[in-house]
């Protein structure tokens, strides 16, 4: 074996049979593994109770089960929202936010938590607190996936064990929206959504799994040939591209004559209406002709705008719309025939914004 510990959650389920057999056990182990992890939320290796003692004892030697440390954890005023600072094992850090949404006519209770997928974003969104922070590495696939088993673990030994449903699913929807580009860390999320949605791992529908993006065009339409259909969100934030190109650098090399017609081609190839990211700014692309070039942007298209007032950063230039703004912007939508809704911004109170709270851990000042 490989003096390097082995970090299990990187591995599917091949690889990890592949594993066993090298650490002289049987094949059927990798599943026990797997069953340990992904099922039963173990947070040991000695809580994986059907193992040897022998087995437990060579994984202890040559694996690691987990590499995130909580450095910092913050709970909002109204409980509905829980962002952790994660340090990783070479001390860079991350954000993971879990947010509670109760039962309501339109939508389920839902346990959503928001992941990172790099540290640092690559992208360079001015109004994002992430994209001041500048690109440091992306994330392995056992890094993201541990964020999410880190809240399944947490829920699990807070609620109600009577509370069968949420034993089975202790969260519903996971959001690969935090820090960083998800298509620019191709591989490593394709990886870690699988095992999202495997039978051998959380078993969460691709339904429940939604990827944002900034608009990678090419990634975009790889993704759409992928055999799991995700939900998409698009990161919008201006309806032309002189806005555009301003908020969002990307989009100089990817402009919207190429990203709404790669939006377009995902929806044809996978069934899944798109949801456009539209975060307002008092004074930047709030006003209703902002509004009404969006919708010519997208008129035609089966898709939905999911209006967020955003959250300020650094940066005197954003400061969040107003919500009667916000709502002055909605009308204009419908009135070009967009379908829209205002997000709620959820744990503000907490800097739940991306990157908010790493900024406060850098040994830097942002601009």
């Amino acid at each position: 074996m490989d003096k390097k510990p082995v970090y299990l959650l990187d591995y599917d389920l091949e690889e990890l049979k592949a594993l066993v057999i090298a650490l002289g056990e049987k094949p059927y182990r990798a599943a026990q593994l797997a069953q340990w992890i992904y099922k039963k939320s173990a947070a040991s290796f000695e809580e994986m109770s059907d193992i040897s003692q022998a087995f437990r004892t060579k994984l202890q030697e040559n694996t690691v089960l987990f590499t995130l440390t909580p450095l910092e954890d913050k709970m909002s005023a109204d409980g509905s929202t829980r962002k952790i600072l994660f340090q990783l094992a070479d001390g860079q850090t991350i954000e993971s936010t879990l947010m509670f949404y109760e039962n309501t006519n339109s939508h389920r209770e839902r346990r959503t938590v928001c992941i990172s997928t790099q540290v640092g974003c690559p992208v360079g969104c001015l109004f994002c607190a992430t994209g001041q922070q500048g690109f440091v590495r992306n994330l392995r696939p056992g890094e993201i996936l541990e964020q999410v088993l880190y809240f399944v673990r947490l829920i699990k030994t807070t609620m109600n064990t009577e509370d069968r449903e949420l034993a089975r699913k202790a969260i519903t929807n996971v959001v690969l929206m935090g820090m960083g580009e998800p298509l620019a860390n191709y591989d490593n999320v394709r990886r870690a959504v699988e095992t999202l949605n495997s039978k051998n791992g959380l078993e969460l529908g691709a339904r429940q799994i939604t990827l944002s993006t900034s608009g990678l065009v090419p990634q975009l339409r790889q993704l759409a040939e992928e055999s799991l259909h995700l939900e998409l969100a698009i990161s919008l934030h201006a309806g032309t591209d002189e806005l555009r190109n301003r908020l969002m650098p990307i989009n100089r090399k990817y402009p919207l004559a190429e990203l709404i017609p790669a939006c377009v081609y995902y929806l044809e190839k996978t069934g899944r209406r798109p949801t456009f990211e539209y975060a307002l700014f008092e004074g930047v692309n709030d006003s209703p002709q902002n509004a009404r070039e969006t919708a010519e942007l997208l008129k035609g298209i089966n898709c939905a705008v999911n209006i967020i007032v955003g959250n300020p950063t650094s940066s005197r230039e954003f400061r969040s719309s107003s919500l009667a703004q916000a709502q002055l912007f909605q009308k204009h939508l419908f009135a070009g025939g967009v379908f829209n809704t205002i997000r709620v911004s959820k744990g503000a109170d907490i800097e739940a914004g991306c990157g908010q709270l790493r900024s406060r851990h850098l040994p830097f000042p942002l601009p």
